[in-house]
């Protein structure tokens, strides 16, 4: 029994041994060849190079779309071109957590959104760049913010906080206003445009029509077409115009602390009321003079058609020819 046994245990082991000869062992996989290290991360709208995130993002934009853009702190640069679409470029700051796009073709809204619990404006200002379709209706609104924009015909409205607001735009309407900042306007296509800033000066080229403006601690500073009404004020500030006017234009210009210098075409025609109370009054049009005090002026010019009124408390009110 012991042989028998041992002579089919021989048996077996030589059949698994020509079972193994059949089916020769597979040679191992080569180890893979390394990935090089990716150069930048993109996240949708966002580029990361190391510490900067820069944004780069294309968007149909019809021609006469809705476009509005929020950033909290940084600038915004906004120009006008002739293609159906929206570029945007530029440098998430490290105060922001992302960037939001929302909205389609006919109405889009870009806004920097910051870190939850972030207050510190000033950790990275984030830069927005864009390139839109000129007739646009643009809206521009910001914290501690400049904006910038050129080259669009659709209507501009700008707002910001502390930062200026410089626009060179072909809108018939602009409404642009600060706390903290200068308003520096070339609109020679403007046909109504309001201006409001705290602490700032106030400059427009090239308006005509109806223009408001506001300066608490700055100067206003105008130079325009043809006004149908003009409405200044300065606290603190200097007003100064040269403009021509409709036959009926409505003008008015104060100023408590600063001086009130309007210059007109030679042809105006208006009843014109200066007043000052420690200042000095000069009218060099000719013209009948219906009432003259120390403080009080009141003089009818040519056919007397439109309405003048310029004052101030403690500075020199001047209407001079162009």
């Amino acid at each position: 029994m012991r042989l028998s046994a041992l002579v089919v245990a021989v048996a077996l082991l030589g059949s698994a041994h020509a079972s193994e000869n059949r089916y020769p062992a597979v040679p191992p996989a080569p180890p893979a060849p390394a990935v090089p290290p990716t150069p930048y991360l993109v996240t949708n709208t966002v580029i990361e190079t190391g510490a900067t995130r820069e944004l780069r993002e294309r968007r149909a934009l019809n021609a006469q779309a809705q476009l509005s853009v929020r950033n909290v702190a940084g600038v915004i640069e906004v120009e006008g071109w002739d293609k159906s679409e929206m570029e945007l470029t530029g440098v998430l700051g490290e105060s922001a957590d992302k960037l939001d796009i929302s909205g389609n073709a006919d109405a889009l809204k870009i806004e920097v959104k910051l870190r939850k619990g972030n207050r510190h404006y000033s950790d990275g200002e984030t830069l927005l760049k864009l390139r839109v379709p000129q007739g646009v209706a643009l809206t521009l609104d910001g914290t501690s913010a400049d904006l910038v924009a050129s080259g669009i015909k659709g209507p501009v409205v700008a707002r910001t906080v502390s930062g200026d607001v410089r626009l060179a735009v072909t809108a018939k309407q602009v409404t642009a206003q600060t706390v903290s900042g200068d308003l520096e306007l070339a609109v020679p296509a403007a046909k109504e445009v309001k201006l409001n800033t705290v602490s700032g000066d106030v400059r427009v080229e090239g308006a005509s029509g109806v223009l408001l403006a506001e300066s608490v601690s700055g100067d206003v500073q105008i130079e325009g077409g043809v006004f149908s009404q003009l409405d200044l004020k300065s606290v603190s500030g200097d007003v100064a115009v040269e403009a021509g006017y409709t036959p009926d234009a409505k003008v008015k210009a104060e100023s408590l602390s600063g001086d009130v210098r309007l210059n007109a075409p030679a042809s105006l025609s208006a009843k014109v009321t200066m007043k000052t109370f420690s200042g000095d009054k000069h009218c060099f049009f000719d013209g009948a003079t219906e009432a003259g005090d120390g403080k009080r002026l009141v003089k009818t010019i040519g056919a007397g058609q439109g309405q003048f009124t310029l004052t101030s408390f403690s500075g020199d009110v001047m209407l001079d020819k162009q």
